[in-house]
């Protein structure tokens, strides 16, 4: 992969300006380890354009056409550079009330082309940059850690040659956040999140289903709880997250060890066969009626779970007498149901 343009933009929208950074040879080590790490992260969505004339790709389109015009180059650089200082100063007006703020970062921007493919891509991504103190004159300076590599946003966008009408972007984000993809890059996902959230929710239900369900039903319900509860509360949705919080650290009851980890396995692979995206923003109600469970308990009496049921494991449970007589255990916060059947000794 050869890095045909770079460059690098403070994005200060406290002090509404963007600061130019020289890039020396010695950064296209980290251009080559950017481009690595952005390239074989799975935890994307894929857009395309509005159009073709919108702003970045736009310029995008002009610095592919006249890479070898540096000055061309570095204005629309710095056109790009400056429309994420404007949105980034809107989005902060919008969620400054929420007591919270805009990661601050310094925009990178790079042309490349693949020898093998003969194509070209270009690279925006918004690194994490942070205070330090130079211990050449001890000032507070501000830039990026080549160690740390925090990611905060990257968009590859796929260059064919020629002009197209339709360009098409993979996109990380490592939130909710929606102003990077809609209001800077101006991308429609391919997917909705709408659509996202049902096909997931239904491949990984089909999936827990076939694998788990019939050989290990308590396991199957505290899984099949534990995913719920992480598309109720996830709105920013990140599928690989969510395997490793709900299996990562899970000890099973009754389901082998190989199994589950082979249950992690097929999860892993259920994006690309089911086709939804590994990011996405979670919308809850399309689900509510897939999260519905009936359970017979005895002739008239169903346990009907609705909703995510927090600490499911101390919340219901079974036990078996010493006569072999098998019971319900639940655990009740409504005073009017424990006195319907609350029996005074």
């Amino acid at each position: 992969m050869q890095t045909i343009t770079k460059s690098i933009r403070i994005i200060d929208y406290e002090g509404n300006n963007v600061y130019t950074r020289e890039t020396p040879e010695s950064f296209d080590e980290y251009i080559t380890e950017l481009i690595s790490h952005v390239s074989g992260n799975t935890s994307v969505r894929e857009f395309k354009t509005r159009s073709s004339e919108t702003e970045v790709i736009s310029c995008i389109c002009q610095i592919l056409s006249q890479r070898a015009n540096n000055d061309l180059v570095i204005t629309k650089t710095d056109i790009i550079a400056q429309r994420l200082l404007a949105k980034e100063i809107e989005a902060q007006d919008r969620v400054a009330r929420l007591d919270t703020n805009v990661q601050k970062g310094s925009l990178i921007q790079a042309l490349l082309y693949d020898e093998e493919s003969e194509m070209f891509t270009y690279l925006l991504a918004k690194v994490e940059h942070s205070d330090f103190v130079d211990d050449s004159d001890f000032t507070f300076k501000s830039g990026f850690s080549k160690d740390k590599k925090t990611f905060w946003k990257s968009c590859l966008i796929d260059l064919p040659n020629g002009e197209a009408t339709e360009y098409y972007a993979k996109i990380y984000s490592n939130t909710v956040a929606k102003y990077w993809s809609d209001n800077f890059l101006e991308l429609d996902e391919m997917v909705s999140d709408e659509s996202n959230t049902s096909n997931a929710f239904k491949a990984i239900e089909s999936s827990l289903n076939r694998n788990i369900r019939g050989i290990a039903p308590r396991d199957y319900t505290i899984i099949r709880n534990a995913i719920i509860s992480y598309f109720k509360n996830h709105e920013h949705f990140d599928y690989d997250q969510m395997i490793g919080s709900v299996i990562g650290g899970y000890h099973t009851t009754d389901l082998p060890q190989d199994k589950l980890e082979s249950f992690k396995t097929k999860l892993a692979s259920l994006p690309d066969q089911k086709h939804f995206d590994r990011q996405f923003n979670s919308v809850p109600s399309v689900i509510n009626a897939r999260i519905k469970r009936l359970f017979d308990v005895n002739d008239g009496i169903q346990i009907k779970i609705t909703d995510e049921v927090r600490n499911i494991e101390e919340t219901i449970s079974a036990y078996r007498e010493a006569d072999g007589t098998r019971y319900i255990k639940i655990k009740t916060n409504n005073d009017l149901t424990y006195r319907n059947f609350y029996k005074i000794e």
